[in-house]
């Protein structure tokens, strides 16, 4: 029963975290919405985003795959500042929203910035890789889900969940890179213990069953996170309904790949983004009645 209990707390703190990286992610987009031009961009992307977006994350991640091979802490250090480069971005953002005066504004900047540079490089534990994940992926879906119409961040979401089982289930390349991550303490997926004492560096990805960690990529939450904002920032009139119905996809995908799928490594976002999907085709239906 005790253990049945830890994981029930693991899969919460996974639905907790989903929640609030969204609300955020809506808080960001809500306000960057109100910044001339930038909405306006949406009307120059295409279909062909997805291709190119897409193409760069084959490319990406074959590369970090051959650096991992040789130069493990390299890449270490490639993603750590690919993180701090979103949490500078995304602290730039609040400054703006909550600060006109400048000498504020690269205080916050430096303060938000600096302190994750410092912790995720010297005393990085579990949560701080979480709170740091936390708002790179609420920044990258805040600012995408603006720029996307929903129809294109729908196919985002269809090819990525293609992507993600076949790069789990066939290739298995995702499958050692969440190992590589794991093992050298990447800065690229969302850590959700039982215990929270519990130690990164006590931490494999082959132990993280007797931990009773669950482990959801950064990208698990991002990509489906696009279409929240994007289904919310396209339909202001009827906001509430979509926000609601593509969060309670998402949630109820995360239940189905939490207590179904644990034990064994399984791809996020073809259940995700299922869940997301269908709740903003029920949404549109409503709508549409």
């Amino acid at each position: 029963m005790k253990k049945t209990n830890q994981r029930i707390n693991s899969e919460l703190f996974g639905i907790i975290l989903f929640v609030l990286s969204t609300a955020f992610a809506l808080y960001l987009s809500f306000n960057l919405d109100q910044v001339p031009g930038i909405a306006q961009e949406s009307k120059g992307i295409s279909f062909l985003f997805v291709i190119y977006y897409i193409v760069f994350i084959v490319i990406f991640t074959a590369a970090a795959l051959y650096i991992i091979k040789r130069h493990a802490q390299v890449m270490k250090a490639i993603f750590i500042v690919l993180v701090l480069y979103m949490i500078f971005l995304v602290s730039s953002i609040i400054a703006g929203i909550v600060s006109v005066n400048l000498p504020e504004y690269y205080a916050i900047i430096t303060v938000i910035t600096g302190f994750f540079a410092y912790m995720l490089i010297f005393r990085n534990e579990w949560y701080i890789t979480d709170a740091a994940g936390l708002i790179m992926i609420s920044g990258a879906a805040g600012i995408l889900g603006i720029l996307l119409r929903p129809d294109i961040a729908t196919a985002l979401l269809i090819v990525f969940a293609l992507y993600d089982y076949i790069s789990v289930y066939k290739t298995k390349h995702m499958v050692t890179l969440a190992k590589a991550a794991v093992d050298n303490q990447y800065p690229l997926m969302f850590t959700l213990p039982s215990n929270r004492n519990m130690k990164m560096k006590d931490l494999t990805f082959d132990n993280r069953g007797s931990h009773s960690v669950i482990m959801l990529g950064f990208g698990d939450m991002a990509i489906p996170e696009i279409l929240i904002v994007s289904s919310a920032i396209y339909n202001p009139l009827h906001v509430v309904l979509f926000v609601a119905l593509t969060l309670a996809g998402a949630i109820g995908s995360l239940i189905f790949l939490f207590f179904l799928n644990h034990g064994k490594p399984a791809p996020g976002l073809p259940y995700i983004n299922t869940g997301v999907i269908i709740g903003f085709l029920i949404a549109i239906a409503i709508i549409r009645i």
